[in-house]
């Protein structure tokens, strides 16, 4: 049987490159067929606003690199012509497990090894990435075990014709919950800004390994410098494969943003989503919502709106219930920065037949001198169950990390992660310290 689910989940992950690669290569063709950029009148550019959040989206300019200390491309510093990276590092950690409240997994000691591999074929406009980051752990005390927490994800981004751009992604975890804590932590790049996966506080030692996917594919008309417009279509999937739970959701979303003034856009936005979960429902909405920068460099979003829904999931509230979703992203100086996030998801995240999920995550990182740098992670996750038996689950986490630089490519980390569920189930809690020595080499360009 496991020999089965291995051999299914290399061929999901073949297909996927292939599709993607399939892709890339066409829009190849398609950028070499048209004329070259055409230097525009700058009295035809100064008829629009031109404020720098629409430029083009966040997501289409930062490629996160799984399995490091929250490090990412910044597309915008690259050049027109496309050419490729190969990234890649490891880190080796000992770790200290101590658990708490009502939990019965004993303590002990982990090493654990970390590495990461990353192909970007990219430019200032377009890209194509596929990276692997797997954990593998072994206890050092106690009975002997062996655990391995699998991370990938495939992405691409291509103009596919005037004021039109393609974006795909495919996202997959496959491991225990108790592997994904030690290893490097998910995170998210807003504005330039690294924020660290709210999910993380959601865990459950019990459920075995857990598949999740998470796919989606947004089509983007930028009709001119101050509007654009969104198409997205996506679908996540959960499954305990131990457990034979399995949640999927479906969704849609349609999103039109307008700048106002040289700082301040808005937007205008509606949902639809289809859950699989202890019998399908259906939710849908409507969202309202701002973008404005700060100053010079702090950016603020504000949205949210109605949200109604079709029973059985509207248990809680009835059939109307509410989205929501806010974003920070400051970067005090030079040496520091701060992002915070908190969003209402109607999607499969990391926790089975739930409703909706109420998540809310805070990063800070400071470089102190040339060697030392410290970082401040925290996050806060909700999930309303469709059972409501089950009550509803609650949990959080909390860290910081110091790093010393030993050279350009090798790092001594001192880290510290508390895990606490508060709700929805048996309270406990679990206690990481770890010792991890880094190395990241630079970027190797192979592709001139």
């Amino acid at each position: 049987m496991r020999q089965n689910r291995d051999r299914n989940l290399y061929s999901l992950w073949m297909g996927k490159v292939l599709c993607l690669f399939a892709l890339s290569a066409c829009s190849t063709v398609l950028l070499a067929q048209q004329t070259p950029d055409q230097q525009q009148d700058p009295s035809t550019q100064s008829q629009d606003v031109k404020p720098a959040i629409l430029a083009m989206p966040s997501y289409s300019q930062n490629i996160a690199l799984l399995g490091t200390d929250q490090r990412y491309m910044d597309l915008e510093t690259l050049q027109t012509r496309r050419r490729t990276f190969f990234i890649y590092g490891m880190g080796v950690s000992e770790t200290y497990d101590y658990f708490g409240g009502n939990s019965a997994v004993q303590n002990s000691n982990l090493l654990v090894w970390s590495p990461h591999f990353a192909i970007i074929n990219a430019s200032n406009h377009s890209s194509f990435s596929v990276q692997y980051a797997p954990s593998v752990s072994q206890s050092t005390s106690g009975p002997s075990s062996h655990q391995v927490f699998q991370s990938g994800a495939i992405s691409f981004g291509e103009p596919i014709a005037r004021n039109w751009v393609l974006q795909l992604s495919s996202s997959n975890t496959y491991g225990t919950d108790s592997s994904r804590l030690v290893s490097p932590l998910a995170f998210n790049v807003n504005q330039g800004v690294p924020v660290v996966d709210p999910n993380s506080a959601v865990f459950q030692f019990n459920r075995g390994d857990v598949l999740t996917t998470a796919n989606d594919a947004v089509l983007i008309w930028q009709r001119s410098p101050s509007q654009s417009m969104n198409f997205t279509a996506g679908e996540s999937t959960l499954s305990s494969l131990d457990g034979r739970l399995s949640n999927t959701s479906t969704f849609t979303i349609v999103s039109y943003s307008a700048a106002v003034s040289q700082h301040t856009s808005l937007n205008v936005g509606g949902n639809y989503y289809h859950r699989f979960s202890l019998g399908s429902c259906d939710s849908y909405g409507l969202t309202f919502g701002f973008s404005h920068q700060l100053g010079r460099n702090m950016n603020l979003s504000l949205a949210g709106g109605p949200e109604f829904e079709t029973a059985p999931c509207n248990k809680t509230l009835g059939p109307l219930g509410g989205n929501y979703a806010i974003t920070i992203a400051y970067p005090l100086s030079r040496r520091s920065r701060v992002g915070l996030t908190a969003s209402r998801s109607y999607a499969t995240n990391y926790l089975a037949n739930t409703q909706w999920t109420d998540t809310a995550a805070v990063s800070y990182s400071r470089q102190l001198s040339e060697t030392f740098d410290i970082s401040l992670n925290s996050g806060y996750a909700r999930s309303v169950l469709s059972q409501t038996s089950l009550g509803t689950y609650a949990g959080y986490f909390a860290g910081t990390d110091l790093s010393w630089k030993l050279s350009r490519t090798v790092a001594l980390r001192g880290e510290y992660r508390r895990f606490g569920q508060v709700s929805g189930g048996p309270l406990k809690s679990q206690n990481v310290a770890m010792i991890t020595l880094g190395w990241s080499p630079l970027p190797t360009r192979i592709v001139k």
